[in-house]
C-alpha cells in the first residue's frame, strides 16, 4: 500500500484527526492480522463492534485509529460518523491514485473462475492485483483497492453481494474500466428475494463504470433481451455465434477440457482449455472479452487461458489411476451445481456425484435441491450421495441414497471406489457443508491404497 498521511486522510474522509499527524503504510481490520504502522478500522456490525477491541490494536502496533467516537487512547485517532463508508473512500483514494486498468466482475456463479482466467490473462501484460479469497464484499473490496502498490497497471476485482445496493457501492469505490456480469442464476435468493432481484443486484456494477468504460453480459442468460434493451451490446455466448464473443467447435478431450475456436472482434484463436468443464468455455470467453476491453493481446488472451492452474475447490481435478476426483468444494449455486454434473457425465467410468446443501435460496430451497436432483438423474449419472438437510431433496429427485454424515457417506463412496476400476467423482457444496471433509477422505483412502 501506498504511504498515506494522517492530516490529509482527514480531509479526505471529513474527519476529526484527535493527536499528532503521522504516516500510515497499511489498513487493517483484524488486530490478529494487524502490524506496526497500520491504521485500524473500528467497523461496526448487528453482533459486534470493533471498538471494543481498538486497545489490542494499539498493543499490536497500531499507529492509529479509525473510529466513530473519540475513544481514551494514546493514539491518534480519526474520528469518521462511519467507519465503514471511510474504508471505502480510502479504497476508492488509493484507486484513484494509483490509476490501474480496472475490470470488475460479478455473477450468481461462475465469478472467481473469470478473474482467475483474467488474472492469468493480464499477467502476460503487466502487473496485477486480483482479488483474494473471498474479499469480495463492501468490506473485502476496499481491502482489495488499499494493497494497490505504484508498480501495478491492472487490477481484477470481483463484487458480490447479497443484498441490494452492496454492488452499486462497491463498483462506485472501484470504478472499473470494464464490467462483467457473467450470469444471473438462483443464488442468494433469501437476500434479493427472486431472480429479477438478483438481476437488478448484479446489474449496479455498471452504475459505477469509469467515462467510457464497457459493459459485457452473458447473452445466453435468460436476462439478456433486459440488458440489450438498455443498450449493451458487448456479449459473448456459446450458443449464438452472432455475437462479437462467441465459440466454434467446442469438443471435450479426454481429460474433460474444452477444445474450441475463439471469436472476437480482435480475431479468432484455437485454445485447449487447462480446467475441465464446458462451462469454462462461457467464462474463458468473459474472461478474453474483460481483458481486451482493457487492452490485453490476443497472445496474451491465448496465453493465459492455456496456462491458468486449477483453483482449489473449484473444480480441481485429482487422479489415481482409474479415479477421477473433482473437487468443487468452494461453493455451489444452482447454475454451478449443473454445470458441474454435466461436466461429470463427460467424464469417464461410473460417474458419482457426492453433493451436500445449497445456502440461502429461501422458499425456493426444496424445489431448487430438487432440480438438481432430476438433472443428475436425467444425465444418466450412476450415483447421486447427499448428506445435509436440503440435499435430501435431490436425493429423492435422483433415486439416489441420503446420509445423516459424512462418515456413513463415505463408506458407501469407498466401496463404490474399491469395486469399479474407473470410476469419476464430483464432490460439491455450499461453503457451510464443508463437502472439502469428503475430498480428504477420498486422498486419504487413495494414499493408505497404495502405501
Amino acid at each position: 500500500m501506498m504511504t498515506l498521511k494522517l492530516a490529509e486522510l482527514a480531509q479526505v474522509l471529513d474527519a476529526r484527526l484527535i493527536g499528532e499527524d503521522g504516516e500510515i503504510t497499511a489498513v487493517s481490520t483484524d488486530t490478529r492480522t494487524l502490524g506496526a504502522g497500520a491504521l485500524f478500522v473500528a467497523l461496526r456490525g448487528e453482533r459486534f463492534d470493533a471498538h471494543d477491541f481498538c486497545e489490542q490494536a494499539v498493543q499490536a502496533g497500531a499507529s492509529a485509529l479509525l473510529v466513530e467516537r473519540e475513544l481514551p487512547l494514546e493514539i491518534p485517532q480519526l474520528v469518521v460518523a462511519d467507519s465503514l463508508k471511510g474504508l471505502g473512500r480510502l479504497g476508492k483514494l488509493v484507486r484513484e491514485r494509483i490509476n490501474p486498468k480496472v475490470l470488475a466482475i460479478t455473477g450468481s456463479c461462475g465469478k472467481t473462475t473469470v478473474k482467475e482466467m483474467a488474472t492469468a490473462i493480464l499477467r502476460n501484460e503487466g502487473e496485477v492485483l486480483a482479488t483474494a479469497g473471498n474479499f469480495n464484499n463492501e468490506v473485502g473490496v476496499p481491502l482489495t483497492l488499499l494493497r494497490l502498490e505504484p508498480q501495478h497497471r491492472f487490477a481484477v476485482m470481483e463484487l458480490g453481494a447479497n443484498h441490494p445496493g452492496e454492488i452499486a457501492w462497491t463498483t462506485s469505490l472501484a470504478k472499473p474500466d470494464a464490467a462483467i456480469i457473467n450470469n444471473v442464476a438462483a443464488a442468494h435468493l433469501e437476500g434479493f428475494g427472486s431472480l429479477e432481484g438478483v438481476f437488478h443486484a448484479k446489474s449496479e456494477i455498471f452504475e459505477g463504470l469509469s467515462e467510457g468504460g464497457t459493459s459485457i453480459v452473458n447473452a445466453d442468460n435468460e436476462f439478456w433481451p433486459k440488458w440489450r434493451e438498455r443498450g449493451i451490446q458487448c456479449a459473448f455466448s456459446i450458443e449464438d455465434q452472432s455475437q462479437p464473443f462467441h465459440a466454434r467447435n467446442v469438443v471435450l478431450n479426454e481429460q474433460g477440457c474444452a477444445e474450441f475456436v475463439m471469436v472476437t472482434p480482435q480475431g479468432e484463436l484455437s485454445l485447449t482449455l487447462a480446467i475441465p468443464g464446458r462451462h469454462n468455455v462461457a467464462n474463458a470467453l468473459a474472461a478474453a472479452a474483460g481483458c481486451l476491453a482493457l487492452g490485453a493481446s490476443l497472445d496474451s488472451v491465448k496465453a493465459g487461458l492455456e496456462q491458468m492452474a486449477p483453483v482449489k475447490g473449484r473444480f480441481c481435478v485429482q487422479r489415481w489411476g482409474g479415479l477421477t476426483l473433482v473437487d468443487d468444494t468452494y461453493n455451489a449455486s444452482v447454475e454451478s451445481v449443473l454445470a458441474g454434473i454435466d461436466a461429470l457425465t463427460a467424464m469417464g467410468g461410473f460417474k458419482v456425484l457426492v453433493f451436500g446443501d445449497m445456502r440461502e435460496l429461501g422458499e425456493e430451497s426444496a424445489e431448487q435441491h430438487a432440480r438438481v436432483g432430476r438433472h443428475a438423474r436425467e444425465c444418466g449419472l450412476d450415483a447421486v450421495l447427499t448428506v445435509g438437510e436440503e440435499s435430501r431433496h435431490t436425493a429423492d429427485a435422483a433415486a439416489g441414497r441420503h446420509f445423516d454424515n459424512k462418515a456413513s457417506l463415505f463408506e458407501v463412496l469407498a466401496q463404490m471406489i474399491n469395486t469399479h476400476q474407473e470410476i469419476s467423482i464430483l464432490v460439491k457444496g455450499a461453503r457451510g457443508s464443508r463437502m472439502e471433509d469428503i475430498v480428504e477422505m477420498v486422498k486419504g483412502h487413495q494414499e493408505s491404497a497404495t502405501c
